[in-house]
């Protein structure tokens, strides 16, 4: 597995817990590579990509003492196999445990593990229906077991990109913070943008250019926008500099904005010519916001379910973007 190769190089370092939760078997298709057409440099921006996000998870996991488990959310064929799963997760949170009852809840068709901690019984339930792991309903009981009984700590899942095998996390919640903010790979909620109806659905803000800028400068000044609409009360994220990742993945004539090292891109927009058709989200309006503050970047807005193109100035772009963004509530 990536993650555990890349964890090798600091053992002497890192306090590691590697599990044998479920045995899991990586399936490649090389088909592409038996074709005459091949471009073996259409992953480059990928691999540079996940060898940063590989980079940073292992200095930082052994900075800030974050230790981890690896286990194949494909991997549940009976309750054996969630009481062995959730036996390791709280093993990983160095909680003491009993376990009180396994059983099969027939009119839920879901598999449940009860476990007792501080005289407490914490039900953990998953879909008898399939093999899959269903974290939205394991992961909340996660945190109820760590408010009750280690507040400081928290669990959470890594963004390092590896496939059907997740990579569960347990750190200070302080610690995880300071390693985020340094480019470790995991979504927090100070990385969530709310964004709803702010902006209209499908309609993209395309922003004419001189020439399409370098995606390392463009970082720099799509990070300094973000942090003055913030200083200026808007109720955007508040996000370190290494936070941020943008490249075109893919080579698809794309820019591909990251966010905490995302395993798929926060926001991608497309790049035709000299213009960028910036997407209708937050990390879009806020790249068009940009390109156009920054850049001189002309806009224009098209609505894709009407077909039709509306001409605005730039002054009025960044009032409408801005009041979009909205201000926080004080």
């Amino acid at each position: 597995m990536k993650a555990l190769l890349v964890k090798s190089l600091l053992l002497s370092t890192s306090i590691l817990l590697i599990t044998t939760a479920c045995y899991h078997k990586d399936i490649y298709d090389f088909s592409e590579l038996y074709n005459d057409n091949y471009d073996s440099t259409k992953y480059e921006n990928l691999n540079k990509f996940d060898s940063v996000m590989g980079t940073n998870y292992s200095l930082l996991e052994a900075k800030y003492c974050i230790k981890w488990i690896e286990f194949d959310v494909e991997c549940i064929y009976g309750n054996e196999d969630l009481t062995k799963l959730i036996k390791e997760m709280l093993d990983l949170g160095g909680f003491q445990y009993q376990l009180v009852k396994e059983k099969h809840d027939d009119s839920e068709k879901q598999y449940v593990s009860i476990f007792q901690i501080a005289g407490k019984n914490y039900e953990f339930r998953t879909s008898s229906e399939g093999d899959y792991v269903d974290l939205e309903i394991i992961i909340p009981i996660l945190e109820k077991v760590t408010r009750d009984n280690n507040p400081d700590y928290e669990y959470n899942i890594s963004n390092l990109d590896g496939g059907q095998v997740a990579n569960l996390i347990f750190a200070k919640s302080s610690d995880l913070r300071q390693a985020v903010d340094e480019g470790f790979p995991c979504s927090l909620e100070s990385g969530y943008w709310q964004w709803d109806k702010e902006w209209q659905w499908g309609v993209y803000s395309d922003i004419q250019l001189k020439q399409i800028p370098d995606f390392e400068e463009l970082k720099t000044n799509y990070h300094q926008t973000l942090q003055e609409l913030y200083k200026q009360g808007f109720n955007v994220p508040e996000l370190t500099i290494k936070r941020i990742y943008i490249d075109d993945i893919f080579k698809g004539n794309q820019i591909d904005i990251m966010i905490d090292g995302g395993p798929l891109s926060t926001s991608s927009s497309d790049i035709v010519g000299n213009k960028v058709r910036c997407f209708w989200d937050s990390w879009g309006v806020l790249l068009a916001y940009t390109l156009v503050k920054h850049y001189n970047g002309k806009p224009t807005l098209y609505d894709k379910e009407e077909k039709e193109t509306t001409v605005v100035t730039q002054q009025e772009y960044q009032m409408m973007a801005e009041k979009a963004f909205g201000k926080r509530l004080k």
